[in-house]
């Protein structure tokens, strides 16, 4: 049997390059795959977390605009055109501050109560409105039928 020949210098340069290991040019590749995926990555969370703040506005201004509805509608008929009533106050609800301003059109046998929920903090969204009518509760005697 023949022995294999030896190979030539170049030859077995080549392989032992080959085994060396990845080359600069692979690691610049790979980091740019890298960067772009990262870059990827924090638009779109940049973009959740400004949705989740909308959706956090818009649910405390929810929740405001039902507690403004239940104030009005339990506020006695008499106290209607009071300064108590009318007028611009600050408010919270969670971590929504807002200007709420309350005024009230009469008539001889129901009121238009409007109140503007305006936000003023660091969650903000458009004014909202809440329009409330309310009739003038008729006496109604227990002992006439």
């Amino acid at each position: 049997m023949r022995a294999a020949p030896a190979p030539r210098g170049g030859h077995a340069e080549r392989a032992r390059r080959a085994e060396a290991g990845v080359t600069l040019i692979e690691i610049l590749v790979a980091l740019a795959i890298l960067s772009i995926v990262l870059v990827s990555l924090g638009g779109l969370m940049f973009q959740v977390s400004l949705q989740t703040r909308r959706a956090t506005t818009l649910a405390y201004l929810s929740a405001a605009v039902q507690k403004a509805q239940t104030r009005v509608e339990g506020l006695p008929w008499d106290s209607l055109g009071s300064s108590s009533v009318i007028g611009c106050t600050t408010d919270t609800t969670g971590q929504l501050v807002y200007s709420q301003c309350t005024t009230v059109r009469g008539h001889p046998t129901f009121d238009t109560i409007r109140v503007v929920l305006t936000p003023t903090g660091t969650l903000t969204a458009p004014p909202e409105t809440v329009t409330v009518y309310r009739a003038k509760p008729r006496f109604i005697s227990p002992f006439v039928p």
